[in-house]
């Protein structure tokens, strides 16, 4: 039994479709077809139900999935070397949330491709409540997720970053307090689809705050970028140091206590690629030191 034809059908589960399978795995769409049926001919049952639009997994492949990747987890186990000066290698599928790939991950990953130039990251992006769900069903080995309320079983969470919620505000803006800005300017909100943007709004409501809406967006980039063009004020999580904004925003502290967003890494207890996610975890940690604040006056500009 081919890896490769098990590795094209774990692709097929996971992405919906032949047409998505094959830009996983770097195939023409009816070299995947082909795979599939040598694979139902070795194995003597119909996987597919091909009657539908697009082929839909018969009960026979959903029960073969969970075998299928233990069988390539197995065999990648076997295939990785690790080198006497400790060097890792091997082939890691990440997910990350928007705000993280746009932030200190680039640098994280190209960090760990300097020290280890045997890996290979895949990165997928998504909201924290998908990518969870993904690592549950191993269709990733880890992922970079935030605020994460309960640790799945069988999962290890590993939080590397604590980052403090700043109001953030136009670069021209007066220099005055959170509350007098977010008095003066609309709010542009970040969604609360995602769990940032549900910690946010928890923080509001607990402190009574009021503003006038006037937006919500889905990416914290989105956020900043209209506060940088002088649309409004908002709140979010301060980035780490080294981590450059295309558009500049001045920060303004909140009063006290400060509240954090917590970011992590998610993935198995027990998989062949621990490895790779403790080594980027490595290079995520070196790389999330909080920024040194100015105290005067509470507020500091930030740009790239």
């Amino acid at each position: 039994m081919s890896i490769r034809h098990l590795r094209t059908l774990l692709a097929i589960a996971e992405r919906g479709s032949f047409a998505a399978a094959a830009r996983e795995v770097h195939l023409t769409e009816s070299a995947v077809s082909m795979q599939m049926k040598a694979l139902e001919a070795e194995l003597g049952v119909s996987l597919f139900d091909r009657a539908t639009r697009p082929p839909a997994l018969t009960d026979a492949a959903r029960a073969l999935l969970p075998e299928a990747a233990e069988l390539i987890a197995g065999y990648e186990r076997l295939a990785r070397r690790s080198s006497d000066d400790g060097l890792v290698q091997g082939h890691l599928r990440l997910g990350a949330v928007p705000s993280i790939i746009t932030g200190i991950l680039p640098g994280a990953i190209a960090a760990l491709r300097r020290r280890h130039p045997g890996v290979h990251v895949e990165i997928a992006m998504a909201l924290s409540a998908e990518l969870v769900e993904r690592v549950e069903r191993r269709a990733l080995d880890a992922a970079v997720v935030s605020e994460l309320g309960r640790v799945p079983d069988g999962c290890l969470w590993s939080p590397f970053a604590r980052e403090p919620l700043v109001l953030i505000a136009p670069p021209d803006a007066p220099d005055r307090t959170a509350g007098e800005l977010l008095a003066a300017y609309p709010f542009i909100r970040y969604t609360r689809q995602a769990w940032v943007g549900r910690l946010i709004h928890a923080m509001m409501r607990r402190r009574r705050i009021k503003v006038a809406e006037a937006m919500t967006l889905d990416t914290l980039e989105a956020v900043t970028a209209m506060v940088s063009h002088g649309l409004g004020v908002s709140i979010v999580p301060e980035r780490g140091r080294g981590v450059p904004l295309a558009f500049p925003v001045r920060a303004v502290a909140l009063p006290a206590p400060v509240v954090h967003r917590t970011v992590g890494l998610l993935r198995p207890a027990s998989h062949a690629k621990a490895s790779l996610a403790d080594a980027l975890l490595v290079e995520l940690g070196a790389l999330a030191t909080p920024p040194a604040r100015k105290k005067k006056k509470g507020s500091r500009k930030l740009k790239t």
